[in-house]
């Protein structure tokens, strides 16, 4: 993207975040594609832990953080969150330090609430910090993405180079905040993590239609939330009509049925907080949203798509044994194949917007006779403890059922659909055959799966049992405790880190190219947290900085055959800055594969040395190395020649620099790019000329 074009020279020149200016040294300071027409509400077996955990394409930690990577995909955020951004300019000009950060593509609602390093910092209608050590030295602005996201005069007058008017940031949400430096004395008090101090929003995201009233407006129903999604044109580019929007409306209608809160007061049913970036696979988005709300888009009997989901609903039909040629039963998961204890996580605005654990869910029954049996559901974009923990009751009930395969004569069709909009999609079975067996399957089923044959005039259709009473809550006994709040977290301080050093290696083509990677471990429920991490060789003094994205920093490339050191640190809501924690050394070895042995080592005497030959190993190799030794052993050998040659063909050499007279045991190596040794061939023996 040519917005950030300037960030290489100005984060470099920036690093340090105006500590030279006041005398501080740098040190110092649906999936609709594949299930169009089927109202799948519940997995199969296999796919119970996809459905529990769907996939995340940027981290949240990144999410909150302020980034400076040039090809970092923009963000679109729904619901209320917690954002930081990408740097698209950092530059310092009269020691001042000017920082713009997009936030989301498109408009938002609202910049709610500003922070610096996780405190609450109160802004005055002029934008400056009104109290705190930054009261002074700390300005920001906004533009909410209506417009020109790069309109700030000051840059403009400052920067005009680099900043022209052609950098517009035409439709993105963005902030500028400028930082004035202080004396030494006080820098380190107003800015203790110097140019890694982060600068947060609380946003209220992206403005969605609500077809009960016609209008766009601000909200985090789930219903209107998922057909935004739809109809965005980075997000599943559907055209507003070919969405049945009188399901959106019944939908949209029960998400926002009040539900009373254990703590008192009610809050709506179904909400969606979060974000997904236009790289994302529409599948991953769609499934992360039906995990925190239960709602699915699918295509209705008018062609157009509509949206299921909600409670169990009118029965859209009864199939009696009349109309079943064919029905096979399934019991409900077992052990081997399911789980009876869910983990349940969800973002909460209490734990400063990160996916946080509550109370777990479990079948009681099943977890006697079975013992623990967790599986994890992850509801990335849920931000109310009640809605996660009503969501957990239902997916229980979801994947432990019993299930039903029916083949019906062209009477099934009758179940293909719905029976009214706003609802989950069931029918009424009665089968009790007249053939003497006894044989009933009767009550009301969940269509999760409806196929016709146009040529054998059959339906075949999969049916899951419904227990109504799977749809009964009470907050006193059932909501559980909310996530433990992370208000204070920044008077906390950093947490231990505990990370490894190693190389990766990458064939470029032209050759092997080694880097080091520093990963650390993750810490149960600080979704904050990033890693930043340094290297130098071993015996050099200056650190290089490398980039890091969530739990990972990597290094550009690094020397073969060369040993490193590194350092780690946490970067997030903590108080003061963490100190660096040295791992390493590691010694790079971009070529691991050893070669192969030399054979047929021959030793001789010719013009007062020693001559050698042997053949070369039939692999590749970089080099033979030849080595002498006055006893039999090969970790006493030295080096006294290296040569080349060509693989599995006779290779000569010779020592002239024995001592006359003096028996000699002789062995010859091949080693590769990196140096790394294979076998050694020998020893022969000779008497130096």
């Amino acid at each position: 993207m040519a917005i950030f074009s300037a960030i290489g020279y100005a984060f470099a020149y920036a690093a340090s975040f105006l500590a030279a200016s006041v005398g501080l040294s740098a040190s110092t300071a649906v999936a609709i594609g594949t299930s169009v027409g089927q109202a799948a509400m519940a997995g199969a077996a296999m796919l119970i832990n996809r459905a529990l955990t769907p996939k995340v394409n940027v981290p949240q930690s990144d999410i909150q953080a302020v980034i400076t990577q040039a090809d970092a995909q923009r963000r679109v955020h729904v619901g209320e969150n917690l954002v930081g951004g990408i740097r698209a300019f950092f530059d310092v000009k009269d020691a001042v330090l000017y920082q713009l950060v997009v936030t989301n593509h498109g408009r938002i609602n609202s910049f709610k609430q500003f922070r610096i390093d996780g405190e609450p910092a109160p802004v005055s209608d002029m934008g400056a910090i009104t109290s705190g050590p930054t009261a002074g030295s700390v300005w920001v602005a906004t533009r909410d993405g209506s417009g020109i996201g790069g309109d700030y005069p000051s840059l403009a007058e400052k920067f005009p180079t680099l900043w022209p008017a052609s950098r517009r940031l035409q439709g993105q949400a963005t902030f500028l905040v400028t930082a004035r430096a202080r004396g030494a004395e006080d820098f380190p008090k107003v800015f203790p993590k110097g140019s890694n101090t982060l600068y947060q929003w609380v946003i209220e995201g992206a403005l969605v239609y609500d077809p009960r009233t016609g209008a766009t407006v601000y909200s985090d129903n789930a219903a209107l939330v998922i057909a935004y999604y739809l109809t965005h044109p980075d997000g599943y580019r559907l055209d507003h009509s070919e969405v049945d929007w009188d399901s959106v409306a019944a939908m949209a209608d029960w998400c926002d049925l009040p539900i009373a809160q254990r703590a008192g007061g009610a809050a709506p049913n179904m909400r969606l907080w979060g974000y997904w970036t236009l790289d994302e696979d529409p599948k991953q988005v769609l499934d992360r949203m039906a995990a925190s709300c239960g709602i699915r888009p699918y295509e209705m009997q008018n062609g157009k798509i509509g949206l299921i989901g909600g409670p169990f609903g009118t029965p859209a039909c009864t199939l009696t044994h009349k109309d079943i040629s064919d029905i096979q039963t399934r019991e409900a998961i077992s052990e081997r194949e399911g789980y009876n204890t869910l983990r349940v996580f969800h973002m909460a605005a209490e734990a400063n917007y990160t996916v946080s654990e509550v109370d777990i869910w479990s079948d009681p029954d099943r977890l006697a006779q079975e013992g623990e049996i967790a599986e994890e559901m992850r509801l990335e974009m849920c931000p109310n403890t009640s809605q996660a923990r009503r969501r957990a009751k239902r997916q229980m009930h979801d994947d432990n059922r019993g299930k039903v395969e029916i083949i019906t004569n062209l009477v099934g069709f009758k179940a293909r659909y719905p029976k009214k909009h706003g609802q989950r999609h069931t029918i009424m079975l009665d089968y009790r055959p007249q053939d003497g067996s006894g044989r009933i399957i009767a009550g009301e089923y969940e269509v999760l799966d409806h196929e016709v044959d146009p040529q054998g005039l059959q339906c075949r259709i999969d049916l899951a049992r419904v227990d109504r009473a799977s749809e009964a809550w009470n907050p006193d006994t059932e909501e559980g405790d909310p996530p433990a709040s992370a208000v204070n977290g920044a008077n906390n301080p950093p947490p231990p880190i505990e990370a490894v050093l190693s190389q990766r290696v990458i064939d470029s083509g032209g050759g092997l190219i080694a880097s080091l990677e520093v990963a650390a471990l993750p810490i149960t429920d600080r979704d904050d947290l990033r890693v930043q991490g340094r290297y130098r060789q071993v015996g050099e003094t200056a650190w290089i900085s490398m980039q890091g994205t969530g739990l990972i920093a990597r290094s550009g490339p690094v020397a073969d055959r060369t040993e490193y050191e590194a350092q780690v640190r946490w970067q997030g809501v903590f108080k003061g800055v963490d100190e660096w924690q040295g791992i390493g050394p590691i010694t790079v070895i971009a070529n691991s594969v050893a070669p192969g042995r030399p054979s047929e080592l021959i030793p001789s005497v010719s013009g007062g040395a020693v001559h050698l030959s042997w053949r070369n190993p039939a692999g590749s190799f970089d080099s033979i190395r030849i080595k002498r030794g006055t006893t039999t052993n090969y970790a006493a050998a030295t080096l006294v020649d290296t040569t080349g040659g060509v693989a599995g063909q006779i290779s000569e050499g010779k020592d002239a620099t024995g001592n006359t007279g003096t028996l000699y045991r002789y062995w010859v190596v091949a080693a590769n790019s990196s140096g790394l040794e294979g076998d050694p061939f020998g020893p022969v023996q000779i008497t130096a000329p």
